[in-house]
């Protein structure tokens, strides 16, 4: 049984419509566009201790749209982005699988958000305290693998208004900053700049 006292809490981030404007496929780093919002929140969340972790679903891997080198250089282009902005990525978790695959295995099923099994797996590996943790996502399946695996802080970021009773959501990023100043940062001790 883990120690209680020396759990860390995570922010969990999806990639592709959080840290990056969603244009489908991305094949290659040229096609990054981030939302530069996003790295006033993690560092935010780095200076209080949180591990920044991506949990991503790319089925265009599985489907063969996306080779594994060009993948891994996306990730390393995202790394060194997040680093130089001071916020550095304590993990990226993929799930790869295409949704169609019918030989897929349980455990490659169980990875696949809405199931949890990024969440949980990173919650092994790095000692979280998913109970505190947060995750920000722009999809309801992200919803439903963090609220599957305990993590109460749910945030949805959309442009269409969507509704559901165990997550928040909000239409820019500007929203969804200013309730998390209010939830961990109620009296502004950081510039969120």
């Amino acid at each position: 049984m883990r120690n209680q006292a020396i759990l860390t809490p995570a922010l969990f981030l999806d990639r592709d419509g959080v840290i990056n404007k969603e244009v489908g496929y991305v094949s290659s780093s040229a096609q990054i566009e981030f939302n530069l919002e996003i790295f006033k929140i993690c560092r935010f969340f780095k200076s209080v201790f949180y591990k920044i972790i991506i949990i991503t679903n790319q089925s265009g891997i599985g489907r063969n749209i996306i080779n594994n080198k060009n993948y891994a250089e996306i990730n390393w282009f995202i790394s060194r982005k997040f680093k130089e902005e001071h916020c550095e990525i304590d993990l990226i978790l993929t799930s790869t699988l295409n949704p169609n695959n019918v030989r897929a295995t349980n455990e490659e099923i169980f990875l696949r958000k809405p199931n949890p099994g990024m969440i949980l797996k990173a919650q092994n590996d790095l000692n979280l305290d998913t109970l505190n943790s947060v995750l920000i996502g722009d999809k309801i399946t992200d919803m439903q693998a963090g609220y599957a695996a305990g993590i109460k802080n749910l945030m949805l970021i959309n442009e269409k208004p969507v509704e559901g009773d165990y997550f928040e959501y909000f239409s820019d990023f500007e929203s969804l900053t200013a309730k998390l100043k209010e939830i961990f940062d109620p009296i502004s001790i950081w510039d969120w700049k």
